[in-house]
C-alpha cells in the first residue's frame, strides 16, 4: 500500500507528492516516527518551535489514516 506523509503546522500543509510503498499502517507509523525525530532535531538546531507540527499519514485517496505529533517523538524524562 502507498502511504503519504504530509507535514501539517500552523503555517499550513506541506503535502508529500511521492509517498512510499509499505506493507502496513504500522510500518508507516514507524517511518513517520523516525522522520519526525530527525526533523525535530533539525528544527531545534534552528531554534524553531515544533508546537502543532505533525505528520498526517494518508492513503492514495487522501484520507488521513493516522496523525503523529512531532512532540510525541521526543522524550522529556
Amino acid at each position: 500500500m502507498r502511504f503519504y506523509f504530509n507535514v501539517r503546522s500552523d503555517e499550513g500543509v506541506d503535502r508529500d507528492a511521492e509517498g512510499i510503498d509499505l506493507p502496513s499502517l504500522n510500518h508507516a507509523k514507524g517511518e513517520a516516527e523516525k522522520a519526525s525525530r530527525e526533523m525535530v532535531a533539525e528544527l531545534v538546531l534552528q531554534r524553531q518551535t515544533i508546537d502543532n507540527m505533525r505528520f498526517e499519514i494518508t492513503d492514495e485517496e487522501g484520507r488521513v489514516l493516522a496523525t503523529l505529533p512531532f512532540k510525541d517523538a521526543v522524550r522529556f524524562d
